[in-house]
Parts: C-alpha cells; structure tokens; sequence
C-alpha cells in the first residue's frame, strides 16, 4: 500500500509541475517595471536634445523639451495591474486543489480501491475471479482454434494442437477425431501417434488393446523412448497375454518416469504380475526395484483388465473379499457361450476400476472371487473402498475393450459381501 500511495502521489506531482510552472513563469515576465525603462530611455533622450541644442535653434529646441515633457507625463502614469499575473494565481489554485481531488475520484470509480488494504487480499480477490472464468477462456480457445482448422484443414500442426488441447479438457472423443484428421504428416511424428493413441484408449475405458496398441507400436519405431508409448504398447501386450513382449515396453517406461507417482505404482504393480506370469520369482521381482513412473498412460491404469497370474496355485492364496454370482438370462444363453467374461469392480460415479478379473471360455453360472490381487492398483486395493459396483462382461473377441454386440449386466454391493450379477443385456 505504502508503495503504491508514493508512487501516485509522485506521478501527480510530476504531472502539477508540468502544469503550474509555465503559469509562474508567465507571471515573472508580467511583472517588469516599465517605469524604470521608460525614464532610462527619457534620459538618453534628453541627453540627445542637449547636445543638438547649437544646430536645433532656440525655437525648436524648447519645441522638442516640450515633447518629452509630454512624454514624461504620460510614462510616469499608473498602469493598470497585467490581466496574465491577476488570472494566473486562481488557475495555479484550482489545478492544485483539483487535480489530485479528481484522480481520487476516479481512482474510486474506474480502479481497485479493495487493493490498498494488502497484497494478499487483492490477490485472493484476483484468484477467485479468475478461477471460475478459466475453464471458459480455455474452452473459447479452443472453439476459435476449432473454427480456424475447419476454415484451413490443412494444418496438421493445428490438428495436433487441437486433439491435445481436447485431452487436458478431458474430451478423449474429440481428441481422438482432431488426431485423426492430422494426415500423412500423422506418421512421422512419434509424439502425435502415442497421444492419438492415447486418447482413442480414454475412449475405451482405458483400454489400450486394438488400435491404441497399434498407434502406440508406430509411435516406439520412430522414438523407442517415448513415455506414453511405451506404456500404453506394453500395457496391451500384457493384456494380451504376451509377457515376454511386455516386460521389456514396461520396465523401459519404469525408468524413464520419476519414482512415487501414482504411474510408477501402476507400472509396479502391473510388472510384477507380468513377472509372476512368467514364473519369476518374488526375489528377481524385488531387485527390479519400484516401477518410476510419469506423466502419461492414464489410459493403462483405467483399463477394465487386471494382468492376473495363472500360477497362484503354488502362492498362498489371497483373501477373498466378495464372491460374484455370474448367471446369463435365458434368452442370451446361445449367444453367451464360448465368450470371455470380464467381471469388474468399481466405486460407483467412478469410470476407472478398482479391481477386474477374466475367465476364458466360461461357462456359466459362475462364482468369481475378487481380492486384493484384482485390484488395478496399489495405492487403491479394493481393500480400500465400502462399495462396487459390478459389471459383468461376457466379450466375444476376448478384448478388454468394450464392443458392439458384448453381453453385459450390472449390480451393486458393499464390498465385503457377495453379489449376484445376471447379465441380460447386448451393447448395441
């Protein structure tokens, strides 16, 4: 505050100063004693007359001292006071009393008086202001960036800069139909196939299997190190069952990303049920060391899929913390059967899951035990939540990812407990 008030009031001095000392000047000037000159110059004059006096003749001579006593008269009269000396001292008032009583006032109306009360004060009122308005500016941006390309598709660039600016505002669809509309120059770049993979895997649940996958490989020919590449082509490796293919993608991404975040915990949990896949044991898994991890595979950790171990058989078994009942309604039976089943938890509201399994080729009625061993990750085991919702998926391509033609059904229950789940509808 102290701040602010010297420096208006130095501003305000600079500006009177500018004002009033033309006005002061111009009374000096008015001010000259005309009297004082005049009898100088009367002086020089009569001194003039005396020496012409011999060739003037007597005549002329007093002729011409008459004059100048004439003159004398007349210059040694009162003269009225300058009008500049009398109207500037009421001008030079006003503009001091005024100017600065005139910017007060304005500053009262047109400025942000609530500032002189303290920095923190005006930027708490600066931040909720500009707080709700944000979403809204970016969102207009990204309209008017929209509106451009469609007047000029032929950005690629721009088209980039669109799906991207589409996945921060969490619009994966839209995102996915900006990359796709980027062109020939889509393959070269290894940045854009990884986030256009990306955000086609959002779409899905988080499922990267299919074309995300694909995408994601490109992307790994042209920058072997490319984070989200890396991720989201082992991730789908390993949901496809191929671990030998996964386990390379996955400890490569584990340390390119910075250790403790919740990405390093997702790539921990999801390398050491690929390592257990493979038979490694608890030992290799612990030298490996915690998975780092980064900024990009949202998409891997919100996939409808855990990577579970076939060997469990030879582990101590996990606590069971719910038994789902999977049946099919009659009318779908002859299309359920020889389909893959997807049965996955999550916390209602929710799109990411907290725990999956699969069973190939089930045949149902079927009891599905979920426990700490499903979960999606480790920093939220289904240990951690009072009640899922249950999807139950029967997949007739045995992708993770939801299709058109999947048999699915739906329930609710407090974890701990058990659910039976019938599944009676067909994904249009």
């Amino acid at each position: 505050m102290t701040s602010f008030l010297l420096a208006a009031a130095l501003l305000t001095a600079a500006v009177l100063s500018i004002l009033v000392l033309p006005l002061l000047g111009r009374r000096a000037r008015t001010g000259v004693d005309r009297a004082a000159v005049n009898a100088r110059l009367l002086r020089e004059d009569m001194a003039a007359l005396e020496r012409e006096r011999a060739s003037l003749g007597e005549a002329e001579y007093e002729r011409a001292r008459e004059e100048l006593a004439r003159r004398v008269l007349a210059d040694t009269a009162p003269m009225p006071r300058a009008r500049g000396a009398a109207s500037a001292l009421p001008t030079i008032a006003g503009l001091l009393l005024g100017l600065p009583i005139c910017a007060g006032l304005l500053y009262e109306l047109l400025g942000t008086p609530a500032a002189l009360a303290g920095a923190q004060v005006a930027a708490a009122a600066t931040t909720q202001a500009a707080a709700p308005a944000a979403p809204t500016q970016v969102q207009k941006m990204v309209d008017s960036l929209a509106a451009k390309l469609a007047a000029h598709p032929d950005d690629p660039a721009g088209w980039a800069m669109l799906g991207r600016s589409y996945a921060v505002l969490g619009d994966f669809g839209k995102a996915a139909a900006a990359y796709g509309r980027v062109g020939p120059q889509l393959q070269r770049h290894a940045r854009w196939l990884a986030e256009y993979a990306d955000a086609l895997a959002m779409t899905a649940n988080g499922s990267p299997l299919g074309k995300p996958e694909r995408l994601a490989r490109q992307a790994l020919a042209i920058n072997p190190d490319n984070l989200l590449a890396l991720m989201l082509a082992g991730y789908g490796a390993a949901l496809r069952g191929d671990d030998r293919g996964a386990l390379p993608l996955l400890e490569h991404a584990s340390r390119e990303v910075v250790a403790g975040s919740e990405d390093a915990q997702f790539l921990q949990h999801v390398i050491a049920q690929v390592r257990g896949r493979m038979g490694l044991t608890a030992a290799e898994n612990a030298a490996s060391g915690p998975a780092p991890a980064g900024s990009a595979a949202a998409a891997a950790r919100t996939s409808d899929v855990a990577v579970a171990s076939p060997k469990t058989a030879t582990r101590p078994a996990p606590a069971t913390l719910m038994q789902v009942h999977v049946s099919v309604a009659p009318a779908l039976r002859a299309q359920a059967a020889g389909r893959t089943l997807f049965v996955i938890a999550r916390v209602p509201g929710q799109r990411m899951p907290v725990a999956a399994a699969r069973r190939a080729d089930a045949r149902l009625p079927l009891q599905v035990g979920l426990s700490n061993a499903d979960s999606m990750s480790p920093s939220q085991p289904l240990s951690s939540v009072t009640r899922v919702q249950i999807e139950a998926r029967l997949s007739a391509t045995g992708d993770a990812m939801p299709a058109s033609g999947d048999l699915y059904g739906t329930a609710s229950v407090a974890r701990g407990g058990s659910v039976d789940v019938v599944i009676d509808q067909c994904r249009p």
